[in-house]
């Protein structure tokens, strides 16, 4: 089965991408109460609030930035923006990837997961070269499940996910004391796993308005649109041509019918793209991680290492310039970090208009 849009934005920060950074045991913060959670400094249980509180503020930390640099941290698809009729479009947000529109394939639902082992896996026999775009859900939801390593070997597709990660949907909300890790009750048996990929079928379409012309009124009151075919040609500032053009059997054609419903040049342009940066540099998730600490009205659950980070984003100088005063993102340590880190990446588009 193939499906069109996007069922949920990926965050550039995971939970068990935070936990890491933060130096966070996997089980302990995932609400699994393992035997080895004394060796580690953080070893406090955290609860299914607890952990949405993060992921709220990671996901609100990095559009505030995203809209600072004008393009996504971590790659995404942007579906229909508008623009109006010219010879070249310059899109909304820099570094484009590709033309195109999200497609998902469902790999293999409610495949069956090997809990033997720590890491769990996951075994799929496929025809894919490639593990790009390849994600894991609990079934039948959007909630997306964090693997630590993604392979093609000997025909299969291999994916390892460590235990803790793999609490069973509706044991997710833990008490503080944990859920037992030698309990197997308590582990996912079953994920979906779907591959992300890109439709280039769908990315630019011309569009004039309803009763631009006799025929148009016959076929009712709506628009008229024809599909276009887009070239990138420059991503960095995000400079695309394109022309009228079909897309039949993988390829475009610009041989187009003899009669169209309407003349003359359309009202306006629906371009489909996938932008962002294709890696997430260490920088950038410090400053993610040090802006979503800044919003966080409270420290978080945990060891004193995560609260010492806290009060460190937290913190503001007793003496501010001017420039500090006017940041949009606050004053605290935290926020003017990421301010910086936000300027620093701003695209140059002003080549484009010379």
């Amino acid at each position: 089965m193939v499906v069109f849009g996007t069922p949920r934005r990926t965050s550039a920060i995971p939970l068990a991408r935070y936990a890491e950074i933060i130096g966070y045991q996997d089980c302990a913060f995932f609400g699994v109460a393992h035997p080895a959670n004394d060796r580690y400094a953080c070893r406090e249980i955290w609860t299914k609030p607890q952990r949405e509180d993060a992921q709220f503020y990671l996901s609100e930390a990095q559009a505030e930035l995203e809209k600072v640099i004008g393009y996504p941290l971590t790659p995404r698809w942007i579906v229909n923006e508008v623009h109006p009729f010219g010879y070249k479009i310059i899109t909304n947000l820099t570094k484009v990837i590709e033309l195109g529109i999200e497609a998902i394939e469902d790999v293999d639902l409610a495949s069956a997961v090997d809990l033997s082992t720590d890491p769990a896996t996951i075994t799929i026999a496929t025809t894919l070269v490639s593990t790009d775009g390849i994600r894991v859900y609990y079934p039948g939801t959007l909630e997306e499940i964090s693997p630590s390593d993604i392979q093609i070997t000997g025909g299969n597709l291999v994916i390892s996910i460590p235990k803790c990660r793999l609490v069973e949907y509706d044991q997710r909300d833990n008490t503080v004391s944990g859920l037992d890790y030698t309990d197997s009750s308590i582990y996912q048996t079953e994920v979906d796993v779907k591959r992300h990929y890109n439709n280039p079928a769908q990315n630019i379409k011309a569009v004039w308005p309803h009763g631009c012309n006799y025929i148009c009124l016959a076929s009712g009151c709506t628009r008229y649109t024809e599909t276009a075919c887009g070239v990138v040609l420059d991503g960095e500032i995000g400079e695309v041509s394109y022309q009228l053009a079909r897309y039949s059997g993988g390829s475009w054609s610009t041989t187009l019918p003899s009669k169209t419903c309407c003349r003359g040049n359309p009202a306006k342009l629906e371009i489909s793209y996938r932008a962002g940066a294709l890696e997430l540099e260490s920088i950038a998730e410090s400053a993610i991680i040090r802006l979503a600490h800044s919003k966080m009205p409270a420290e978080p659950c945990g060891c004193d290492v995560i609260k010492n980070m806290w009060r460190r984003d937290n913190a503001t100088p007793q003496v501010l310039s001017v420039e500090r005063l006017e940041c949009p993102f606050g004053v605290s340590n935290g926020a003017w970090m990421a301010w910086k880190f936000a300027g620093s990446l701003v695209v140059d588009r002003m080549s484009v208009f010379g």
